[in-house]
């Protein structure tokens, strides 16, 4: 595993340097960390790159004021032109998979290149935000510190091993950023600026569920493919890390 700064993005990868082909950018939800996939940094068995980004004010790292997708995005797009990154395959899971769909939305007018997008449970509607990124963005401000400090403690509690092992990424968030984030892709997924490009833009792509997730949409309405990990619901990395494993590399390498 190692670390890249960009700006005021940290990144880890399981490359020392950067390359222009084969990569695979890995974006995690919030709460979560790039530690919670160092079972796929360390898997030597990929011909890929793989960089993850970590969010604003996640994995211990210090949340700046105005820090915000659509900012975050704009960076990146800056780092993937710098660095000639353009044969990419992206993952997004939650609300990681916003971050795919801005990228594109702003660099599509000046690339050809159809790029692959695994969007895991990523938010593209208002369904996909009636949890805790709702109830999150429903609190004021000034109040949220210690709905926070309860969330982490009724996490670490659950029965539920995904919860559980997301409580160890929740202690290593900035609450300010948990709660900005919410609030941002809440009211993204308001509207079809997200479902609308993930349905046009990237022509090869596959939404991806865990068996134990509900879902009430067909196939037709993401205008993708339907995958489900078996025995698992949205944190499947944590809850099977070899079933994960398993499903991620034959996505990657186009075998599903």
């Amino acid at each position: 595993m190692y670390s890249i700064k960009f700006n005021d993005i940290n990144f880890s990868s399981n490359k020392k340097k950067i390359l222009s082909r084969k990569t695979i950018i890995l974006f995690y939800g919030i709460g979560c960390s790039s530690s919670d996939f160092s079972f796929l940094l360390r898997h030597r068995t990929h011909k890929y790159q793989l960089i993850i980004p970590e969010l604003p004010g996640h994995n211990n790292f210090y949340y700046l004021k105005k820090q915000n997708l659509k900012k975050f995005a704009e960076t990146l797009v800056l780092f993937l032109k710098k660095k000639g990154i353009y044969d990419i395959i992206y993952f997004g899971h939650s609300v990681g998979g916003i971050l795919p769909i801005i990228i594109e939305k702003k660099i599509i007018r000046h690339s050809k290149v159809l790029r692959k997008f695994i969007n895991y449970e990523g938010n593209l509607t208002s369904f996909d935000t009636g949890t805790i990124t709702k109830k999150t963005a429903s609190y004021q401000k000034n109040n949220f510190q210690d709905k926070f400090k309860n969330l982490v403690m009724i996490c670490q509690k659950s029965d539920s091993k995904g919860i559980r092992l997301w409580a160890k990424s929740l202690k290593k968030t900035d609450f300010n950023a948990f709660y900005f984030l919410s609030k941002e892709t809440v009211k993204l997924s308001k509207t079809k600026y997200l479902l609308n490009p993930f349905r046009s833009i990237f022509k090869r792509k596959v939404f991806v569920s865990g068996s134990k997730t509900k879902f009430y949409f067909s196939e037709l309405f993401f205008g993708s493919i339907r995958y489900k990990i078996n025995y698992c619901g949205h944190f499947s990395f944590f809850e099977n890390s070899y079933e994960f494993l398993k499903i991620f590399s034959k996505l990657i390498n186009g075998r599903i």
